[in-house]
């Protein structure tokens, strides 16, 4: 009788969810296209489910590519009634989140990371509007290019205490990577530094952290193609990870906020972003629960390139790096921010490292772009028509798939640019238009310092089996968004 009972309400579930498919389908290209024009090309929809099948589980890059040589800058694609655009160009991602960047700005609210995981909070998830507007005044008013030096002390403090972690226990690199990250962004966020190499806050971050990035691929959790009703949606395993995930996103966001509020109240808060929020609402005598919401709500998302890889299974550029630093700064210190003018090699290593794995997609309503995913959803305001792997192009990138900084060493008499600049096509590394990521000043500085402490402290090279001999470094990459 269970057996029989469970069939039939599985047959139930599968009927209701056919019948809800072709009509949302229905719906859905009616709304989107009223004037019936024709969508850019792509694979062959299967009847009720569209393209859900052709929506990359795991290694996304090169199923997403494929696409691209197949179909062109342009790839459609349509699941159970959602819509997908894959831009696979950066001159036509220019076109849309630059040039119509009002209309390309928006959020899509997704079930699993906003409603159930709490992340509605963050600057990056939220809807394009006023609340957002505020928010990124806030942000950039503190991480603006001129205030970026401010940071230089600290970025080169935790550098050089990154070099201590690699020398003492180097077979725990990734490890010590992401605490030398989740350091900086709480000495800077929160006056907070990071000793313990089990600290609760990067604990927090980490598990935080994955959830975003397990969440961030389109159709991760069947839930997103749902309706907003989650029991329509079969199984608990998804909602018990979202609590779990909602948890960390709450007390990451929580905690260390109220450690700097309890050091201001006892008069030992060091200068911070929050710090400094605060006060100038106290001075300014505009203490208000929103206000204080929104300081949180942007230090709670600052808190959330690795070349290591490349560097291994590119010897020649760690050699050719290593000359030029060994001319510059010598063997007696180690690099600093001022040297930064005089490395352009190690810039270019820091600048085709950037260049990772990137393509770009759209839902309509909705565009994501990975690296293999990287970044958030964007949701179109309005309908829009256009003439109907950006940094693995070859017409950009010739040889993209080689790790090759000299690539970036021929640009003008004045040699490479030291910074990004939003038409650069690497910009794409920190988001498009209005979602150009505000942090990114100081994020790409942290890159390169961290990059030319290394180079200048460790020869890198494979690992060692038990006879003594190199073990081959085969590059692999896990599925989801980079965090």
């Amino acid at each position: 009788m269970t057996s029989i009972s469970f069939f039939h309400a599985a047959a139930f579930f599968l009927v209701v969810l056919l019948v809800y498919s072709a009509l949302r389908r229905r719906r859905v290209h009616r709304l989107a296209n009223p004037r019936n024009l024709p969508y850019p090309p792509g694979p062959k929809p299967l009847p009720i489910i569209g393209n859900l099948f052709d929506i990359a589980r795991d290694n996304e890059t090169a199923t997403y590519q494929a696409l691209a040589r197949q179909y062109g800058d342009l790839v459609f694609l349509s699941a159970l009634g959602k819509h997908i655009l894959f831009v696979n160009s950066f001159e036509t991602a220019n076109q849309l989140f630059e040039k119509r960047s009002a209309n390309y700005s928006d959020r899509i609210q997704s079930t699993m990371s906003h409603e159930l995981m709490g992340w509605g909070f963050s600057l990056g998830h939220m809807r394009y509007g006023d609340r957002w507007r505020k928010h990124r005044r806030m942000f950039h008013h503190q991480f603006q290019q001129s205030v970026s030096p401010s940071f230089w002390p600290i970025q080169q403090r935790e550098a050089h205490s990154l070099l201590r972690r690699l020398l003492h226990s180097p077979d725990r690199l990734d490890h010590h990577l992401r605490h030398n990250a989740a350091a900086v962004i709480m000495s800077v966020t929160y006056g907070i530094t990071i000793e313990s190499t089990d600290d609760k806050y990067i604990a927090l971050a980490e598990k935080a952290l994955e959830g975003m990035a397990k969440s961030a691929g389109p159709g991760a959790f069947l839930v997103d193609l749902m309706p907003s009703r989650t029991e329509w949606v079969p199984g608990a395993s998804f909602k018990r990870k979202a609590r779990e995930w909602r948890a960390a996103v709450t007390g990451m966001r929580e905690a260390p906020f109220a450690t700097v509020v309890a050091d201001m109240a006892s008069g030992k808060a060091p200068p911070s972003f929050v710090s400094n929020l605060l006060n100038d609402i106290v001075s300014e005598k505009i203490i208000e629960d929103d206000e204080i919401e929104t300081i949180k709500n942007c230090a709670g998302i600052a808190y959330a390139a690795s070349f290591i890889l490349a560097v291994l299974t590119h010897p020649e550029v760690q050699e050719k790096a290593q000359k030029e630093l060994d001319d510059v700064v010598g063997r007696e210190r180690l690099p600093h921010f001022n040297d930064r003018r005089l490395l352009p090699y190690t810039s270019a290593v820091v600048k085709e490292t950037l260049r990772g794995e990137f393509i770009i997609y759209i839902e309509v309503g909705i565009l994501w772009h990975l690296s293999p995913l990287e970044g958030l959803p964007h949701m179109v305001t309005h309908d829009d028509e256009f003439n109907g792997g950006i940094l693995n192009d070859p017409n950009l990138y010739p040889n993209p798939r080689r790790f090759d900084p000299d690539r970036f060493m021929n640009e003008g008499d004045k040699g490479p640019t030291q910074h990004l600049s939003p038409t650069d096509t690497l910009s794409v590394a920190f988001g498009y238009g209005r979602r150009f990521c505000p942090g990114r000043h100081m994020g790409e500085a942290q890159v390169w310092i961290s990059v030319a402490c290394i180079l200048s402290a460790f020869n890198i090279t494979p690992a060692l089996d038990e006879n003594g001999r190199p073990i081959e470094v085969v590059p692999a990459f896990s599925s989801g968004m980079i965090w």
